[in-house]
């Protein structure tokens, strides 16, 4: 692919003559993952004063949760490559708990039901964080009572979390009463497409007499151990917790072994796919090993040639490998296909400091446009500032 040209571009950016372009590119880079980190979940904070979790929290480990709050009866079950117990508590409210240990024994989600209902009465702190939220779904409990004329009861999921973690509850709305929370699921981002709270499992748990659901028809049960598709999605959120610290530290040599078995597995979604051979290329690249690196993402390129984010990271890698030419022109590529991506843009700036320093100040300088009311990337410009400083006086 041949790259688009560079440098008249870089003048209309200082000009200020691409403003409404930019908005439109930067905010499409965000949404497609186009750097190599795990994007700020877009969720309003999480503010609550109701305690579900108690002792726990979530990437503790096993060892951990079984030596202060799990209980020693809990019901234990597969859950693909890893582990589901399920226990139920009557003090102070009735509820059933789902707790979720991935292969490595680490705490990736609970999920908690009322099957009475709890009023929102006593937790106002609660109540104002609910009402700040859009509904992000709505569904009826029971939609067989519209054919008999009754209103059934409906339910409402909210959804708000943390910086790396999901929060989900469950309101049930009843006809001439009080809304009351019936579920609520707390979740390690990546974890949570394996985790929906709705599902017949978790809904089934419900008192049927106070919540008119109708009789249980699908068995409490886990994800097979044998299911392929489920077991490549779990071992792409592994490799996700890992590679991106979820839990406070890196671990690429999990992320490895992680998104090679998802691979191995299968992933039926081609972009998810494309980024198993990425992000393992990701974690080659944290350990060093640079020439597996490179294979793993010229796989995910064969893929998603077109991908921005992944020839982003190519570039780096054969930067790494010393092979500057193919280096820049990767970077271009990117930039080609994706004018405003901040990122490509500083890793294009830094192969050029020793090469084309004037080349590097203009690439330095068009980051710094991008970049600079971004909180996230402040470090970054203010090396890009102190880079063009030195460059500018060599």
């Amino acid at each position: 692919m041949t790259a688009t040209p560079i440098q008249p571009l870089q003048r209309s950016i200082a000009r200020g003559r691409l403003g409404k372009s930019l908005v439109g590119f930067f905010c499409l880079c965000v949404l497609t993952h186009c750097s190599s980190t795990l994007p700020p979940s877009p969720l309003p904070p999480s503010a609550s004063d109701l305690n579900l979790l108690g002792q726990a929290h979530l990437c503790q480990t096993k060892t951990e949760a079984t030596a202060s709050w799990l209980r020693p009866g809990s019901q234990k079950t597969a859950w693909g490559n890893g582990s589901e117990y399920f226990q139920e508590i009557s003090v102070p409210n009735k509820q059933g708990q789902w707790v979720v240990f991935n292969k490595d024994e680490t705490l990736v989600g609970v999920i908690t039901v009322f099957p009475d209902g709890l009023s929102l009465e006593d937790y106002p702190t609660l109540r104002k964080t609910l009402s700040q939220l859009p509904p992000a779904r709505e569904f009826y409990l029971t939609s067989s009572q519209l054919l008999e004329g009754q209103i059934p009861d409906s339910a409402t999921l909210y959804r708000t979390g943390e910086a790396k973690t999901t929060h989900q509850y469950y309101v049930r709305h009843r006809p001439g009463k009080d809304d009351q929370l019936i579920m609520a699921v707390f979740v390690l981002d990546p974890y949570e497409p394996l985790l929906d709270g709705s599902h017949p499992r978790f809904l089934s748990y419900l008192d049927t007499s106070s919540s008119q659901l109708e009789p249980k028809t699908t068995p409490l049960t886990t994800p097979s151990s044998t299911d392929k598709d489920f077991l490549g999605l779990q071992q792409f959120a592994r490799g996700e917790i890992a590679l991106f610290a979820s839990c406070g530290t890196p671990h690429p040599d999990i992320a490895q072994d992680a998104y090679q078995r998802a691979i191995q597995y299968g992933l039926s979604e081609t972009k998810q796919r494309a980024e198993a051979h990425h992000r393992l290329g990701l974690a080659l690249t944290h350990l060093g090993k640079f020439p597996e690196a490179q294979k793993s993402i010229e796989a995910a390129l064969a893929i998603l040639p077109h991908a921005s984010n992944i020839l982003n990271s190519y570039g780096t890698v054969l930067v790494k490998l010393e092979n500057i030419p193919a280096g820049i022109q990767a970077y271009e590529q990117a930039l080609a296909l994706q004018p405003a991506y901040a990122q490509a843009r500083f890793n294009l700036a830094k192969v050029f400091e020793s090469i084309n320093p004037k080349r590097a100040i203009q690439e330095y300088e068009t980051f710094i446009v991008l970049a600079e009311d971004n909180p996230d990337e402040a470090a970054k410009v203010a090396v890009a500032k102190a880079k063009i400083k030195t460059l500018q006086h060599q």
